[in-house]
């Protein structure tokens, strides 16, 4: 399965319809809509970078344009960083609803990026019938995500919204849940320290249907994937069990002064409206990246001893390939000698597998080892593996 396959690219319906409100609030059709939003584009993508306020994030979703823009531009790169993580959880760790019609919170919703993603993930997996609920701040955010998740899902998926905090419990809906998501709400939420966070996710947890699955999704900014990964290292100390990104519940040792942090990258294919606002803008949408935590407590597909996480791109140095796992909670550097092997099969080695995906070999653990050669690499799981739970 390639980036381009069905389970993991952007679906066209969800594109058509962003397309459409483009075309709505500029009152232009087709590629001068699509012209006419660059200027918001550009000033959301300010907003969320290089000018992110201290306190608390305005309300972009209440000015049309801007929530055209977050809908051509921003929301097929979080709807495709949901399928990502749900393929690691799902693919790799086997898990799946346990109700008929499974229910999804989608807390801090927008107009709709994770949820409906969420939903489409698993209706390819075979559950036609879902109830998808969005809580969020904003009214015209959750008006947009009834009609996004109807384009995009059809019959067959209830969807229900009311305006609420995701930082304020008693806001969202009662439950139970099979699936929890919080896309890239706890950046907004700088008023929450540590404990507090804990706090927060105790009540996800308690939202949950027995088995139901809590996903977390954030930037993959070093601040905002380190106090993601600090919850997440905590919550895995006896508070839930944790499924993805990492093997087991030992605290990441990425944390601190190193030179890496907990996050992914994985390559995609933007879609076709994406692409063209980007001609001026130059941003680079050749990989998406995020940071993610995910915990369960349902009986899942366990894992064999011995795995590692590729926390590092692959290098291609001459005469072997580099690259950086986790193990055991311990980090290792990892060499491949590639001697033998044309450039063409070095670079077909390499492409096999990078960031975030899992892999084995024969070697006891130490922070630097060679490969004895190439064959001893063993690539265990990437997205293109599978994803169907």
């Amino acid at each position: 399965m390639s980036p381009t396959d069905s389970r993991l690219t952007y679906p066209s319906a969800a594109e058509a319809f962003w397309v459409s409100q483009a075309e709505l609030v500029t009152e232009k059709v087709g590629d001068e809509a699509l012209e006419r939003l660059t200027p918001a584009v550009a000033h959301l993508s300010d907003l969320f970078t290089t000018e992110r306020p201290d306190k608390k994030f305005p309300d972009y979703f209440a000015d049309p344009r801007l929530l055209a823009a977050y809908g051509v531009f921003f929301l097929p790169q979080s709807f495709t960083r949901t399928s990502f993580a749900l393929s690691q959880i799902c693919g790799l760790r086997g898990w799946k609803p346990s109700s008929q019609v499974p229910a999804i919170l989608d807390l801090g919703s927008g107009p709709g990026s994770c949820g409906v993603a969420a939903a489409y993930r698993l209706r390819q997996a075979g559950f036609m019938k879902l109830a998808l609920h969005g809580v969020d701040k904003s009214p015209s955010a959750l008006a947009s995500m009834e009609s996004f998740a109807q384009a995009t899902l059809g019959d067959g998926v209830e969807t229900k919204t009311r305006i609420g905090d995701a930082s304020r419990p008693e806001t969202w809906p009662e439950g139970p849940f099979d699936l929890i998501v919080a896309g890239f709400v706890m950046n907004e939420m700088p008023q929450l320290d540590h404990a507090a966070l804990l706090r927060w996710f105790g009540e996800l947890k308690a939202k949950l249907a027995p088995g139901g699955l809590i996903l977390i999704l954030e930037p993959a900014l070093r601040v905002t994937a380190e106090r993601l990964q600090k919850v997440s290292d905590d919550a895995a100390s006896g508070i839930m069990t944790r499924v993805a990104p990492e093997l087991d519940a030992l605290p990441d040792p990425q944390l601190g002064a190193g030179e890496h942090w907990s996050h992914e990258t994985r390559d995609w294919e933007a879609p076709a409206s994406t692409e063209f606002i980007n001609r001026h803008l130059h941003r680079d949408l050749r990989e998406v990246r995020f940071s993610f935590a995910a915990f369960s407590d349902a009986p899942l597909t366990p894992l064999p001893a011995g795995l590692s996480r590729l926390i590092s791109d692959v290098q291609i140095i001459k005469g072997l390939l580099r690259f950086i796992t986790i193990r055991a909670g311990r980090i290792e550097s990892v060499e491949v000698p590639t001697r033998g092997l044309s450039k063409h099969e070095v670079k077909k080695l390499a492409a096999r597998f990078g960031r975030g995906d899992i892999v084995r070999h024969p070697h006891a653990p130490m922070p630097k080892l060679r490969l004895t050669n190439h064959e001893e690499l063993e690539v265990f799981w990437t997205p293109e593996s599978g994803w169907a739970p």
